[in-house]
């Protein structure tokens, strides 16, 4: 089948990576998880009180295909309550198999073949995929050093053609750790308004913030062609639970990713279900431990990656990564240079991983991802042997 979307898709770097550092592993060897985000913490004990209670009741049979009632307005709460979102009550909220998936029915659904989605570069490496898997075309918009990697209205705008659907914000930034600012966020909203475009706003890491920095939901800004994806996977380290959910005031947009909904999963797994809603109407103390410990880790972190020469990072203001960029006077390794000869030099000399910034696009070339995720001892021993490994 010549020309599938699929072929122009690859498996992976982080995923090699990952396998990489598991195979050394297995031979004995000690390895630092700074490859890849997933929360190294347990889900909160009323959530899985809650699941465990769900089971012994019996709540494993078929579900409504988009969300148990309980949970989607425990969503909508939630998200009008925390988020100031003002979102059309339980109906225009539907829950998803992990926000990856809640990506992959908004662009299946928003999309034409041939419509263009503009997005910041460096990226999250699934939403230019499921972009792509949608018919759509992935517009870029460079983050650069110079200027903070700053996802600005002006370059935004710059990108727009007859062609553009929709803007992606991701803010908490996946892989540079930026926040956007509530002047910036009205400045890209401004011209998404102008040009009657969607913005699609991934809100994964909305309570991972660091040094006071605030969380602004894009939808609070005024307009409303605005599709919200969150995640329970980064907030509740539910992330091997899969579940996610959207919101949208839209109801012909709401009808057709409640059919892929349907035809895609019937419905999440049920007794996560249960479990999602204690997390969301429960005490959110475990989240706001979570949030405290990210901050420990980043702080040991920059400061381990400060005192590497051959590093520049940037400071991450939310997320739980670390970008920086490779300095052009790196020797390289192998005969290599940029990011898989660093990522690769690391995992050899001391078994630390880290994300080659390629994987996350064109301008991620000659940048490094670390993530901070795993244990707090394994990011305080990565960030000290950093700079003896890189001396």
């Amino acid at each position: 089948m010549p020309g599938h979307p699929l072929d122009s898709i690859v498996l992976g770097g982080i995923n090699t990576v990952r396998d990489r550092l598991l195979e050394m592993q297995a031979q004995g060897r000690t390895i630092y998880r700074l490859e890849s985000g997933d929360p190294s913490f347990s889900i909160p004990d009323h959530v899985s009180e809650a699941i465990q209670k769900a089971l012994r009741d019996g709540r494993t049979h078929y579900t409504a295909g988009a969300g148990i009632a309980p949970l989607r307005e425990a969503a909508a709460r939630k998200i009008v309550e925390s988020n100031r979102i003002p979102v059309n009550g339980p109906a225009h909220v539907l829950v998803t198999n992990g926000a990856m998936h809640g990506l992959y029915v908004a662009f299946q659904a928003m999309l034409d073949p041939g419509d263009e989605v503009i997005m910041p570069d460096p990226t999250w490496t699934e939403t230019a995929d499921n972009v792509t898997l949608a018919g759509g075309v992935a517009v870029r918009v460079r983050l650069d050093a110079a200027n903070g990697y700053r996802y600005t209205p002006e370059a935004i705008a710059a990108a727009v053609t007859p062609r553009t659907r929709a803007i992606v914000i991701n803010s908490p930034h996946n892989p540079t750790g930026l926040v956007v600012d509530r002047d910036t966020l009205a400045g890209i909203v401004a011209v998404a308004e102008r040009h009657g475009l969607w913005v699609l706003s991934d809100e994964a890491y909305e309570h991972v913030l660091f040094d006071g920095a605030a969380h602004v939901s894009t939808h609070t800004l005024g307009y409303d062609r605005v599709l919200s994806v969150f995640s329970m996977s980064k907030s509740y380290a539910m992330s091997g639970l899969r579940l996610g959910y959207l919101s949208c005031n839209d109801a012909g947009l709401i009808e057709r990713m409640t059919k892929l909904l349907r035809c895609t999963i019937n419905g999440v797994n049920s007794a996560t279900q249960y479990g999602a809603v204690a997390a969301l109407t429960g005490p959110q103390d475990a989240t706001a431990r979570m949030g405290a410990e990210y901050q420990t880790r980043r702080d040991a972190l920059w400061a381990g990656v400060s005192r590497v020469p051959m590093l520049h990072p940037f400071k991450p203001q939310g997320a739980f990564y670390l970008w920086a960029r490779i300095d052009e006077g790196w020797g390289g390794y192998q005969g290599k240079t940029g990011g898989w000869a660093f990522t690769n030099s690391l995992i050899d000399r001391a078994g630390i991983g880290s994300a080659p910034g390629d994987v996350f696009g064109p301008s991620g070339a000659g940048h490094v991802r670390f993530a901070f995720s795993c244990s707090t001892q394994q990011v305080v021993e990565a960030a000290a042997l950093l700079p003896e490994v890189l001396a």
